[in-house]
């Protein structure tokens, strides 16, 4: 972070005594003589406190000076005493370094200093992961009772030192099984000059004891850069082979140690990243438009202030210091913290730089009450909503303006990440592109968000009522004035998210009530819309479920097609009966060539059921055909496609698939979330571009599990769904051609489905609601075997030619993911080369949140408008707070 530091200043004082872990002296700032010096503390450049030269010091009194009250100390925190050096100094306020002098008429711009406290480590070398040599270090404490990360790792080879790492990367695993510091793990990649293909021994050793790693020393054998040439050759020769190529190609990639950013390995990537952020933009956006008078846009940055720790506070007043774009005001709303030092400290801000407006309220009012005062005071022509804890990148305004100068829009969000208290980051959030239904769901918006300032005050800027989730119900109230193109997603990571021990954002239980806010804020939303639902959290998250309440039964045909397994397509079908009561459906039974004896007694059983059909189809297997024959016989409006080793329990499974539909007329699909007999997902979406084609989300983890920031767990817009189990709009699956029977008859038939629709102008949902297990690969056989590999690469190309421009974009999958595999697991690198400049988006013909009519007489147990179980807005806590989607406690009291 470059800040813009203003010259030494002279300040009057000694620094008189430096021992173990104290140093203490005094210091006054001749300019204001009778109050009290205000100094930060900087160690190793971050500012980790703020102290007052306010102590009684009677020592000085022969200086003749306005005050003896001009004394300081300062204890070394614990965590800084870890065997290292580290380096102290001071600056003012304002972040003029201060020189003081001290024993032995030496002049201390800074103290270097190296403190041990009593503790061991304990680490293990993991081994060879992902292509790297992978392992954690804590520095345990037992008198302490902590285990902490950022030890050093001393690499070497017979006896002669490599590199020193630091072992400070995110394993969540380490600290979910030892209850510690997460910031413990570390990543090594050997030197070129070790990639000769023999076997060479590592040893890895923690310092500064010199104790060696469990699994210390590790001997390994690393190809070749020639080695490495030849097998990439052969991979980009194998794409172009069609069955040799499927093996092949995997047996190389297994074989080759490529470069590879896991989630977990965030912090190494996120440095490489970091300098590709604002070049990318410039591609991507182009500059940033003035005004009719030439000048460029005012930012208003808005930051409530509630007795925040001074160090952090500090940082995030610098962040906005240091921005690119210097065209910023920072609106500071001191929420009545009542802490003279915290208003003595905004106070110097605000007299040493002109752009920073202070303004203290005499009480505690909320964040929101701070906020809405901020937004009275902004003179901006954009608003920019900041905590007063949090760090924005240095290029951040400058990448949302150009990014609004290129789109138009009135409502901007970028990515974020976590900060600690020593500046590591973690944890990125990659957010999909506006996703209407998402947001029903939870906040996942949250930061940076800028805004057109006039749009923020027609909607009356926050409402107190909703402290706790103020920003996801001005969000929504957002949402229903502006349309799709207007919000634009700024796939960037701009803004750096606190952790605290006060905040769930570390994953504490901090402001439980944020999850009945929320509750509520949706709620009041849906009722403006005249949508009829309840609803609730999902499990201790802030994450919400929409049971809708429509009364609507306009009629489902539900097809399934089958080839003998006459036992699997019965329980499917038994299971259809038992668990869908009160609608209108009827079932298609397309037997594509039964053969057994079993299967024709079946279809004679099957045809004197009422509501059922059954249509023999004597043609090679063709999923696409078989389902357009079934199509073309269905009676109903609404078509759900089924496979027959689906198996449903849920009295309401289709009543949940039909009123996503219903909530929104431009939905034309919607996807069920499916699960392998042993409890796993087998699909909670699709994402396009990985894999090459497609490939689901989630597989193989628990069903109940949450995912990646809640997305296997909440109902979502996505770019397509199987359809395996998948609900769609009659009259938008004509409108598209249906299914593709020429070039897709097997594989990614219901991908080419799903983006045709959503070519046209209609949305995908998946509600992970409507729950079935999926027997997958019952129905037929493998696609991948030896007999239909080659048919398997023919689709693929049908789908390559066909979606070439828009298969690596899944508007809903963050562009920073590998499309090599690893679905939000791994990370890839992009540069200014790989953009196209942005094209401003039509307006779409389907507004964000259509009104609907409100429905007269509501189900049984189904109120007629949104409630949280009659509530109408938050009350007193009531829940534990979120933990996978962690909601950020606001800065103000409620």
């Amino acid at each position: 972070m470059n800040v813009t530091r203003a010259t030494t200043r002279t300040i009057l004082g000694f620094l008189d005594r430096i021992e173990a872990d104290h140093v203490a002296g005094w210091a006054l700032d001749p300019i204001n003589p009778r109050e009290p010096l205000i100094m930060r503390v900087i160690i190793d450049g971050h500012v980790v406190d703020t102290m007052t030269c306010n102590i009684d010091r009677q020592d000085v009194a022969t200086l003749n000076l306005p005050s003896n009250k001009v004394g300081f100390e300062y204890a070394i925190q614990r965590r800084f005493q870890d065997g290292r050096r580290h380096v102290l100094s001071f600056e003012t306020v304002g972040g003029a370094p201060i020189r003081l002098p001290g024993r032995g008429g030496i002049i201390l711009p800074e103290l270097h200093f190296c403190l041990q406290n009593p503790s061991h480590v304990e680490g293990v070398l993991d081994g060879v992961v992902d292509g790297l040599i992978q392992g954690w270090v804590l520095r345990v404490d037992s008198k302490a009772g902590t285990r902490t990360g950022g030890v050093r790792i001393l690499v070497s080879t017979q006896g002669q030192p490599i590199v020193e790492l630091t072992a400070d990367q995110f394993r969540p695993d380490v600290a979910d099984a030892l209850g510690a510091d997460p910031a413990c793990g570390f990543a090594f990649t050997p030197p070129p000059e070790f990639r000769h293909g023999r076997l060479i021994t590592f040893d890895f050793q923690a310092m500064p004891e010199c104790v060696p790693l469990r699994g210390s020393p590790l001997e390994v054998a690393l190809p070749t850069d020639a080695e490495r040439g030849r097998i990439q050759r052969l991979i980009d020769r194998a794409d172009e082979l069609f069955v040799y190529a499927y093996h092949l190609r995997r047996e190389l990639r297994a074989a080759l140690p490529a470069q590879r950013y896991m989630i977990n390995d965030y912090p190494r990537w996120e440095k490489l990243n970091r300098p590709l952020i604002l070049p990318r933009s410039i591609a991507r956006y182009g500059d940033i438009k003035p005004d009719a008078h030439s000048n460029l846009p005012l930012v208003s940055v808005l930051c409530p202030v509630y007795r925040p720790a001074q160090g952090a506070f500090l940082a995030a007043v610098d962040s906005v210091r240091a921005q690119t774009y210097q065209n910023w005001e920072l609106i500071l709303v001191d929420d009545g913290s009542q802490q003279p030092a915290l208003t003595a400290v905004m106070k110097s801000l605000a007299e040493s730089e002109p752009r920073i407006k202070l303004f203290i309220q005499k009480a505690n009012a909320g964040i929101s009450v701070a906020t809405n005062r901020a937004i009275t005071e902004a003179k901006g022509s954009f608003i920019a909503f900041f905590d007063h804890d949090d760090v924005l990148a240095p290029f951040a305004l400058d990448v949302m303006l150009r990014a609004q100068s290129a789109t138009g829009a009135r409502l901007l969000y970028s990515d974020e990440d976590k900060i600690d208290r020593t500046g590591g980051l973690s944890e990125p959030n990659f957010k999909p592109d506006f996703n209407y239904r998402f947001l029903l769901e939870l906040n996942y918006i949250c930061h940076l968000v800028l805004a057109d300032s006039g749009l923020i005050r027609d909607v009356g800027g926050l409402d107190a009522l909703f402290d706790g989730a103020q920003d996801h119900d001005m969000l929504l109230r957002l949402a229903e004035r502006l349309k799709p193109h207007e919000i634009h997603h700024v796939p960037e990571i701009l803004y750096h998210w606190r952790v605290s021990e006060n905040s769930t954002a570390g994953g504490g239980a901090a402001k439980p009530y944020a999850a009945n806010a929320g509750e509520a804020a949706v709620a009041a939303h849906l009722q403006r819309r005249n949508i009829p639902a309840t609803v609730e959290k999902r499990g201790d998250l802030t994450c919400y479920r929409i049971n809708f309440g429509f009364q609507e039964d306009p009629g489902v045909s539900i097809l399934i097609p089958f080839r003998d397994h006459v036992d699997m397509t019965r329980l499917c079908v038994e299971a259809i009966r038992k668990h869908t009561k009160g609608l209108k459906y009827e079932i298609l039974l397309l037997d594509n060539w039964s053969k057994s004896a079993e299967a024709e007694a079946f279809c004679t059983e099957q045809g004197n059921i009422p509501n059922t059909q059954v249509l023999r189809i004597v043609e090679p297997f063709n999923y696409s055909r078989i389902n357009n024959l079934g199509a073309a016989a269905a009676r109903h409006p609404f078509l759900l496609f089924m496979n027959n080793d689906v198996i449903v329990d849920d009295p309401d499974w289709l009543r949940i698939l039909l009123d996503e539909a219903l909530a929104d007329p431009a939905v034309a699909a919607v996807g069920a979330k499916l699960l392998y007999p042993n409890g796993t997902v087998q699909h909670a979406g699709v994402v396009l571009g990985v894999g090459g084609i497609a490939d689901h989300a989630f597989r193989g983890l628990h069903g109940e599990a949450p995912g990646y920031i809640a997305h296997a767990i909440a109902a979502r817009e996505v770019a397509a769904v199987t359809a395996a189990c998948m609900l769609c709009r009659r009259s938008a699956f004509y409108e598209v051609g249906g299914f593709d029977e020429a070039e897709l008859t097997v594989a990614f038939n219901d991908v080419d489905l799903c983006m045709k629709l959503t070519a046209a102008g209609h949305r995908i949902i998946f509600t992970p609601d409507c729950l079935a297990e999926h027997r997958e690969s019952m129905s037929r056989g493998d696609d991948l075997d030896e007999t239909k590999l080659a048919r398997f690469m023919r689709e693929n190309e049908a789908m390559r030619n066909r979606w070439s421009a828009l298969l690596p974009h899944d508007p809903f999958y963050s562009r920073h993911f590998s499309r090599d595999g690893g679905v939000y697991t791994e990370l890839r690198l992009l540069d200014a080369a790989d953009e196209q400049p942005i094209v401003p988006v039509l307006p779409s013909v389907h507004p964000i949140a259509p009104v609907l009519q409100p429905v007269a007489t509501p189900r049984r147990g189904q109120k007629p408008a949104a409630s949280v179980h009659g509530a109408k807005a938050p009350s007193k806590p009531t829940s534990k707070p979120a933990t996978d989607q962690k909601k950020k406690p606001n800065k103000s009291k409620s």
